[in-house]
């Protein structure tokens, strides 16, 4: 915590499953309007299945509609899937945290070849929830 009531939160998400890095930095003020903002976001029941199937699409370039616009060039260029064929998501929406308007978190299973429990870090671009980066849960 900051003296002027921020919070800076460091999310150096590494999208592990893609082998691909990317950083961010995001302020949170403590105004009311920040708070408002935060309470109003939610991850959509078409959202989430968006995301499921986005990430585990067949080709690279349907994934890549899924990716934040800053990690979707770097993604396209290495030409590798998320995950391997036949992994299935399952994002539980119910551990859904907004940390801004256009910031948040939610926890992930994977099962298929490469099972494991992630949390994935989103940003809200053009009115939908993409993917910026995971972090493997324990």
């Amino acid at each position: 915590m900051k003296r002027h009531g921020k919070l800076t939160v460091a999310i150096v998400g590494a999208l592990a499953l893609a082998g691909l890095g990317v950083g961010l930095a995001v302020g949170l003020g403590g105004s009311s309007s920040s708070t408002t903002a935060v309470a109003a976001a939610q991850l959509t029941r078409p959202q989430q299945l968006r995301l499921e199937q986005g990430i585990t699409a067949p080709t690279v370039v349907a994934e890549a509609r899924v990716l934040a616009t800053e990690a979707r060039r770097q993604f396209e260029q290495q030409g590798k899937p998320l995950l391997p064929a036949g992994s299935r998501v399952s994002i539980n929406d119910a551990t859904f945290h907004a940390l801004s308007a256009q910031l948040a978190d939610v926890d992930a299973s994977v099962s298929g070849p490469s099972p494991g429990r992630w949390q994935f870090v989103l940003v809200h671009e053009n009115g939908q929830w993409l993917l910026l980066g995971t972090r493997k849960l324990s």
